[in-house]
């Protein structure tokens, strides 16, 4: 019987050590994630065997039990095969049938072969995180990146010394909240928008504990105002996830200076990138398939039949 509890700041190392190892570079596998969306997706974590085992408490339905892919040794196919048991034991005695969600498709390809026609697949578009290297991030190489580069050129040509960027420290922190108050209050105006109001529950929980969860970031400042912030962490020892970018949208290109200059100031010594997901927003997609990801990691949802 899986024995899942509350994640709480104490389990960082603990859990670390099973994300880094076996997450796949994947957003969802961030404990800074698990720990800043527990409004969101109640992750809940027991260990067994080896294993790392995620429940999605906050996404269960009267039908499903939501769960992530267990994290282990998927070569050691007898022990998965002994997890993933472990994980239909523990819906059944809720009375649910499992549902795995933003798989890999190495993790799909798992479940599938060991469990033949027992789970059903499906490829999410929308869930699939887009990868960059940190040279392209960071140099914006190349004609087809020549845009961007003439954008931030544009940037500092308009604002030049009235600009000034600074990796994130205690003293930003108070101006980064009201700035997010602010930034909130514009996106919203008189209309409500759920995932926003999450969003921003998290990022809250996320700067109140900021250097105890790992995160770096940079503040943008123009004319003396701040104009925009990013932060993130890593995900393992060559991937680096960012996690939220906020800026003055009356700025023109400010969010391709965070963009760029987060990474060339916060991700030294890491290979890779991840800017996470779309959700299917269609001018979030195209802004990040512009900058022509070196990887889209395929999601799936992954259902007990």
């Amino acid at each position: 019987m899986l024995d899942f509890k509350k994640i709480t700041l104490e389990d960082k190392g603990k859990l670390m050590k099973y994300l880094y190892r076996y997450g796949e570079n994947s957003c969802q596998h961030s404990f800074v994630s698990m720990f800043c969306m527990a409004e969101k997706y109640g992750d809940m974590y027991a260990e067994d065997n080896g294993y790392l085992f995620i429940l999605r408490s906050g996404k269960c339905t009267s039908e499903h039990r939501i769960y992530l892919f267990p994290m282990g040794d998927i070569e050691n196919k007898k022990a998965l095969i002994d997890a993933i048991s472990k994980i239909l034991e523990d819906a059944k005695e809720h009375g649910k049938k499992v549902r795995f969600e933003t798989l890999t498709k190495k993790a799909t390809d798992a479940i599938n072969s060991l469990f033949p026609g027992r789970f059903k697949s499906e490829n999410i578009r929308d869930y699939a995180e887009y990868i960059y290297t940190h040279e392209k991030l960071a140099l914006l190489p190349g004609k087809e990146l020549a845009s961007k580069r003439y954008d931030i050129n544009t940037f500092f040509r308009d604002y030049g010394e009235r600009c000034a960027i600074e990796r994130i420290g205690q003293k930003h922190m108070e101006e980064i909240k009201a700035f997010q108050k602010e930034w909130l209050s514009d996106m919203l105006k008189d209309s409500e928008d759920v995932q926003l109001e999450l969003e921003n529950t998290a990022i809250g929980i996320g700067l109140d504990n900021f250097f105890e969860l790992g995160l770096s970031g940079i503040v943008i400042y123009v004319d003396g105002k701040m104009a925009g912030y990013a932060y993130g962490a890593p995900i393992s020892d060559d991937c680096y996830n960012v996690i939220i970018e906020k800026g003055d949208r009356s700025i023109a290109d400010i969010y391709r200076i965070l963009n760029r200059d987060l990474v060339r100031m916060c991700c030294d010594g890491f290979s890779y990138i991840n800017r996470e997901e779309d959700v299917g927003v269609e001018g979030l997609r195209k802004a990040k398939m512009s900058y022509k990801p070196d990887i889209l990691l395929e999601k799936y949802i992954v259902t007990e039949v």
